[in-house]
């Protein structure tokens, strides 16, 4: 039976309007707890005590769990909750009591566990909540995967997280106007990345105006192991080829001869991304998936500078895979020129442009664009 003041504080601060618009824009917090902590009633569910503490605002909460979660609910004097929403791995166990009172029909689909404000799958609830509670953003996000008898409290907005926002990258665009003239000049025709050339562990298939022509890889060469990318040079009558994995290479491949050779080895550096600017006869190439950020030039000598970007640090690129479960995609370098690179990252829910400055490491998202 329920207590009288249960009652009365249920009434007051769970409200679920009937058809009466909010005066005031909801606050939507999220709330992430993998396992919960087991209570001495070792029958129960392991619980997770949310306390929300937003007095004179109204809140709606969204809980994320790894199934078989007990959420314990409670709310200050004057905070208003306006809905109580559960999500993350589907699970019959897990259940809602707020001030005590069990809560049904609190279940939503689309809701993926997440333990970080990063990645698709944020973004994913991210688009879902701000839909239903009409908001262009939610305005706190916590998250643990093990609770060890500590209670959550729900009482601040974070006003400076400008990933809680749905079109957050609008705001992150940088400028291109001071960016070298080449660079400007893919941007303004929108160049597509080169296709004729395709390099396997058999060797390299030209495609061309004139026809397909075919380099098998020599004995005289190390051994081809993970084919990556390659690029052709007509000026120099040249096909550059980039694999890695073991100690990884750079080849060249005239294209009048057939005749293979080695520019240079990549020290087991795994590169998958190869930009050959004639100009400097430099070699621009991207890391692999768990490091796209690492960024290497060759010369015909060997390396000759380098910089690390982190993820995190190029703005949206974690919005394209499930960040901290999987790798993104790699960088695809575009064009480089004094020192500026611009490369595109792309997958089948988007793609990204950046310019990327090879000595200090400065990032700018020049394009952006979601499915």
């Amino acid at each position: 039976m329920l207590r009288a003041k249960h009652i009365s504080a249920l009434l007051v601060c769970l409200l679920f309007w009937s058809g009466l618009a909010a005066q005031a824009e909801t606050e939507v917090h999220i709330v992430a707890v993998g396992r919960g902590y087991q209570t001495d009633d070792t029958f129960a569910l392991p619980e997770a005590r949310v306390i929300v503490d937003r007095p004179g605002k109204e809140v709606a909460l969204v809980l994320l769990d790894g199934g078989a979660v007990h959420w314990q609910v409670e709310a200050t004097p004057g905070t208003l909750i306006t809905d109580i929403v559960r999500g993350g791995r589907p699970s019959k166990d897990s259940k809602v009591s707020f001030l005590g009172v069990p809560m049904d029909g609190v279940g939503a689909s689309g809701l993926p566990l997440v333990f970080r404000p990063l990645g698709r799958d944020f973004r994913n609830i991210l688009g879902v909540v701000t839909a239903r509670f009409g908001t262009d953003r939610i305005h706190g996000f916590q998250g643990t995967h093990r609770l060890r008898g500590r209670t959550l409290n729900v009482d601040a907005v974070d006003q400076d997280a400008l990933g809680y926002r749905v079109d957050y990258l609008s705001v992150r665009l940088g400028q291109a106007a001071d960016l070298p003239q080449d660079i400007q000049d893919w941007l303004a025709e929108d160049q597509p990345a080169s296709n004729d050339v395709s390099f396997t562990n058999e060797g390299v298939v030209l495609n061309g105006p004139e026809g397909t022509f075919r380099f098998p890889a020599s004995a005289d060469v190390p051994e081809i192991f993970l084919p990556a990318a390659a690029v052709h040079e007509p000026r120099e009558e040249r096909v550059y080829a980039l694999s890695y994995g073991g100690e990884g290479y750079i080849y060249a491949i005239d294209t009048t001869t057939g005749e293979w050779s080695v520019v240079t080895s990549l020290n087991r550096y795994d590169a998958v991304g190869l930009l050959y600017d004639a100009a400097n006869r430099q070699f621009i190439t991207t890391g692999a998936f768990s490091r796209p950020g690492e960024i290497r030039i060759f010369d015909t000598g060997g390396q000759q500078d380098s910089v690390f970007v982190p993820t995190t640090a190029f703005p949206g690129l974690t919005d394209l895979f499930n960040y901290g479960n999987e790798h993104g995609p790699p960088l695809t370098p575009l064009v480089f020129q004094d020192g500026w690179l611009l490369a595109e990252a792309r997958n089948s829910t988007g793609f990204r442009i950046y310019a990327i400055e090879i000595t200090s490491g400065e990032v700018r998202l020049l394009r952006f664009q979601d499915d």
